[in-house]
């Protein structure tokens, strides 16, 4: 067992030091968990590796998925992609980075739209 952060753990701190509001999402009904970004007005933006989950360690990282859903958990109608790197296999570091600089431009984007 690894006493080293997972990649969600991970995550969830780099995005809440950008000052987002983050949740996580287990759904014991398909066996998968999001990390799920708040944004003003109800919209958020939902992430997981490639398998649906977060709770992997980085050498395995395998990419990051993350959707922007307008209507947050009321529904998935109008859900865009804000971030896909799945099977280009990059590293942990470099991918996270790439993430979160587009998770937090999206979010900004949408609190902007809301002013």
């Amino acid at each position: 067992m690894q006493d080293a952060p997972t990649t969600g753990e991970r995550l969830i701190r780099t995005l809440e030091a950008h000052g987002l509001t983050v949740r996580t999402l287990l759904s014991h009904h398909y066996d998968e968990s999001r990390i799920v970004v708040d944004i003003e007005g109800g919209a958020e933006i939902r992430i997981a590796d490639s398998q649906g989950l977060i709770d992997g360690w980085a050498e395995e990282h395998c990419g990051w998925t993350a959707l922007y859903r307008p209507h947050g958990d009321r529904s998935d109608e109008g859900e865009t992609p804000v971030y896909v790197s799945e099977g280009i296999r990059p590293t942990f570091e470099r991918d996270t980075a790439a993430l979160v600089a587009a998770v937090v431009q999206c979010a900004d984007a949408r609190r902007l739209a809301l002013a």
